[in-house]
């Protein structure tokens, strides 16, 4: 009817300009004007109550249309002003009422902050401990004396509970290898629970964003960073807590990681990671101080150790564009963006404008890990090369161990080299073919100590192996004598410690008090990444600058490396030479053994050096 429509329209008035209202209160709530605008160092309190009143006024407005009468209401009484009024007020106590509850968990200290005003903990299950009578923090539990996690100091704290401890319990942190997802936090000490994806975060040391290098799936990592860093043990722990051995319920606390201090009986203590009451002279097995955090290990071969094999077929080499992988093969090198287009793998990366490609500036933005290269079989990496003469027995004693899947083949990366054509068949992962690169060829005469006078020979092998630029995704370069028994597992165990630096290996000294030793024997040399590098960029200056021509090729690199300031490597148990001071293939201190110049007498070697414990 008309009365009907009428009513519906002073309706639909009235809510017009209810909405109006409502959307004027939010914007003095929220829209401050420059000249209202509070100070930069307002508290995160007063910005809550200005966010609350934007609710509250949408809250008011809501119960006021709610109020109003509508179509379906017309025949009814209408509410009278004073019950509206009622229920608004219900609406708003209610309203603010929550606000000052959730004002109170804001204004609760966080961890790590201070907690002595307020009294109370935003984290779920914890309580705020007193320190002294100026520091308190939120806590999960606390015991009296040292806190191992407090970088400021090792003074005691008092451990007094201050307030009420929060509702609930404490997160059960994740474990190295779980999903972090839902805890946000990490048990091992320095550790942080990053997002690789919406399914997946893992407690890592550190993270960066793209592939992760040892991961079989290559997808890309956010490294968003969930919650707090697990706490490490404070600097002061190792010089002040007790150490393995000590009695520690004077001291309250352990210097090694992941230590308890336990107290047997009143004069015996001892730190322990566990402790069963009465076994083993366990006594009363009562716990004295905190935990000393376990650490998050970071060593090189934890930390990095053999790479997923979508590494060799997925990442990028050097020139390349990596704008789409994000990953590099080079050992040192990380993918750096250029501009939108183009990114490039680089060791290091510089916004200057770049003189060698028109002056143009880079963005510099790493895509991606830092490359420690290209380690498919262990850690670190070894590149194997061998130059030999097909004819004759080096080229079937090569066969040989292609075949059997030993020596060099059993490196990370392996190159064959002769003056000639030849194959050695199939083999690696891939079954690929294995045909030498070809050196020219260069005549060998007698070098000053009765040996092969090769210098020049290999002078240009080197420089086939550098134009190749494959040394550079290995820790380490190997030449290899086809002759010589190679255990490369052994080899990466004596060059660990040495990994990064820029030194090769001399691995003789049989004549001690001779001005020429110690040197490195040829049958197998040993550089480092570093070291290659300074030799493709100074080869040419031993070449013109150092009298080589009556040299052999172990000589002439020996003096070419310590003419570039290459450092050296004393390791006299690497290689067992029966050329220098003799090659028992049983010692498993040795990485390589020379010469087994047979099929027969190479085999033999190997299986005696493979079985022996």
């Amino acid at each position: 009817s008309s009365s009907s429509v009428g009513t519906q329209s002073r309706g639909d008035g009235r809510k017009d300009h209810l909405h109006a209202a409502m959307e004027q209160t939010a914007l003095l709530a929220i829209d401050v004007s420059p000249e209202e605008a509070p100070p930069s160092n307002a508290s995160e309190g007063g910005r809550l109550r200005r966010g609350l009143l934007a609710v509250l006024a949408v809250v008011v407005g809501l119960a006021c249309i709610s109020a109003l009468p509508t179509v379906r209401r017309s025949r009814r009484a209408p509410p009278t002003p004073a019950m509206r009024g009622r229920s608004m007020l219900r609406v708003v106590n209610e309203t603010i009422s929550e606000a000052a509850i959730l004002e109170k968990e804001n204004t609760c200290a966080a961890q790590g902050e201070n907690c002595l005003a307020s009294g109370c903990c935003q984290g779920a299950g914890f309580q705020c401990y007193t320190k002294d009578a100026w520091w308190a923090q939120c806590l999960p539990i606390c015991s009296p004396g040292p806190n191992v996690v407090d970088p400021v100091s090792s003074a005691p704290w008092e451990c007094k509970a201050v307030g009420k401890r929060t509702s609930g319990m404490p997160p059960l942190c994740s474990a190295g290898g779980e999903d972090c997802s839902q805890t946000g936090c990490c048990q091992v000490g320095g550790a942080q629970c990053f997002r690789k994806n919406a399914t997946w975060s893992e407690c890592l040391p550190d993270c960066a964003a793209g592939p992760h290098l040892r991961e079989k799936d290559w997808g890309p990592w956010t490294c968003e960073a969930l919650g707090p860093r697990a706490p490490s043990a404070a600097p002061w722990v190792p010089a002040v807590c007790a150490r393995d051995g000590e009695p520690c319920a004077a001291k309250g606390c352990c210097a090694e990681p992941g230590m308890q201090c336990y107290a047997q009986n009143r004069s015996h203590s001892q730190c322990r990671l566990s402790c069963q009451p009465g076994a083993e002279d366990g006594g009363d097995c009562v716990a004295v101080g905190m935990r000393t955090p376990s650490v998050v290990r970071q060593d090189l071969q934890e930390a990095r150790g053999v790479v997923a094999s979508w590494v060799r077929d997925r990442c990028s080499a050097i020139g390349e564009n990596c704008m789409d992988t994000g990953c590099c093969h080079a050992v040192g090198h990380r993918c750096y963006k250029q501009s939108d287009y183009w990114a490039q793998c680089l060791p290091v990366c510089s916004e200057e404008p770049d003189p060698e490609n028109g002056n143009q500036t880079w963005d510099c933005e790493p895509l991606g890990p830092e490359s420690w290269g290209l380690a498919l079989k262990g850690y670190p990496s070894l590149y194997c090369v061998s130059l030999f003469m097909p004819s004759g027995y080096e080229g079937p004693l090569l066969k040989e161990q292609l075949r059997a899947g030993a020596g060099i083949f059993q490196c990370d990366g392996y190159d064959v080299f002769a003056s000639e054509p030849y194959s050695l068949g199939r083999g690696g992962a891939d079954g690929a073919e294995i045909q030498a690169v070809l050196v020219p060829k260069i005549a060998v005469g007698i070098s000053k100590d009765g040996t092969a006078g090769n210098a020049k020979l290999f002078m240009a092998f080197w420089d086939k192996v550098i134009a190749s630029n494959r040394f550079r995704n290995f820790d380490f370069t190997l030449k290899v004598d086809p002759d010589a028994v190679l255990l490369p597992w052994r080899i990466r165990d004596h060059m660990l410690p040495h990994v990064g630096s820029s030194a090769y290996v001399v691995n003789c000294n049989k004549v001690p008090n001779s001005p020429d030793f110690p040197m490195m024997f040829g049958s197998v040399e040993i550089f480092s990444a570093p070291a290659m590098d300074a030799y493709a960029a100074g080869s040419w200056k031993c070449g013109t600058q150092l009298p080589w021509k009556s040299w052999g090729e172990d000589y002439y690199m020996t003096h070419c490396l310590d003419y570039l300031g290459v450092g050296r490597i004393a390791d006299f148990g690497m290689t067992g030479d029966g050329v220098c001071t003799g090659a028992n293939c049983a010692d498993t201190s040795k990485g390589s053994f020379h010469p087994f110049k047979s099929i027969t007498a190479w085999n033999e070697c190997w299986t005696k050096a493979t079985t022996s414990r």
